[in-house]
């Protein structure tokens, strides 16, 4: 066999043990990751995560490096790119863009070879509010479907119909679309509680409520914007339950058509926070 077909033979057989690559980026884990959620926040699954780093395991420790794959919507710079040149071919505004790329210290000078995140702009709900204002909450990750074991009843193992939000007890919230108020009050689970139908099939939640806006109650109306309540810690017990958990919004998407069913609602609240004018 000659040197040729000796390397030919020998790259084909690194194919065959190895299998396709799979372009990668590094990532550290902080205190209170899984590889659920570094998953779902990456547009990921833990499959791929296993696939990446053969010898990890479901016990990750804060400071670890893992490959993630990398995210189809990231976008290395051009020459003549620009923010304004970018939302018009990826059909998102420049401001969400922007918000996307904190990264980016000027973003009048977009330099070649920058990486940047493209968001998605969500089917549905994509002109919505995002129900705090900015700088008055912490940096929230999504921790949709995560076990819950709180019942009244004593505990079980139930999933996280939401995402939550910290922020200081009192911060305002707003609506997010506008709607019709379905439940209003007491709830064991998420204390003070507010339940908007934004549309036929539609229901947004808003939880753990320190207090409600004047003017709030059930069957009346509110629009996108309008300040609705306060952020505080209340449920998981009776009426006036209070202090079992930090403070936070929890926010959930319902669909309403025949039985309720959740939807993950962190690509959008990502989208209603980098679309902030």
């Amino acid at each position: 066999m000659n040197k040729a077909l000796s390397a030919l033979a020998g790259s084909l057989l690194g194919l065959t043990l190895v299998g396709p690559t799979v372009q990668a980026a590094a990532y550290t884990v902080k205190e209170g990751d899984t590889l659920w959620k570094i998953a779902t926040a990456n547009s990921a699954s833990v499959q791929q995560l296993y696939d990446l780093n053969p010898s990890i395991t479901d016990m990750l420790y804060a400071g670890q490096t893992i490959q993630l794959p990398e995210d189809p919507r990231d976008y290395t710079v051009q020459p003549g790119d620009t923010f304004w040149k970018l939302s018009l071919r990826f059909g998102v505004s420049t401001s969400a863009l922007i918000h996307a790329n904190t990264h980016i210290a000027n973003p009048d000078v977009l330099n070649v070879g920058d990486r940047l995140h493209i968001p998605s702009r969500p089917a549905a709900f994509a002109n919505g509010t995002f129900p705090l204002n900015a700088g008055t909450y912490t940096p929230y990750t999504n921790n949709y479907a995560e076990t819950r074991t709180w019942s009244p009843n004593g505990d079980e193992i139930r999933p996280h119909e939401g995402v939550d939000i910290f922020a200081p007890k009192g911060t305002p919230v707003y609506s997010v679309l506008d709607g019709t108020i379905v439940n209003y009050g007491w709830n064991q689970y998420g204390g003070w509680r507010l339940t908007v139908q934004t549309d036929d099939s539609t229901a947004f939640y808003y939880a753990h409520l320190s207090g409600y806006a004047e003017g709030i109650a059930k069957g009346g109306t509110v629009k996108q914007g309008q300040l609705i309540g306060y952020v505080g810690n209340t449920g998981y017990g009776p009426e006036g339950t209070e202090g079992l958990f930090d403070t936070h919004l929890h926010f959930g998407i319902y669909k309403t058509a025949g039985t309720w069913t959740t939807v993950d609602p962190f690509p959008y609240l990502t989208w209603w926070e980098q679309s902030r004018p």
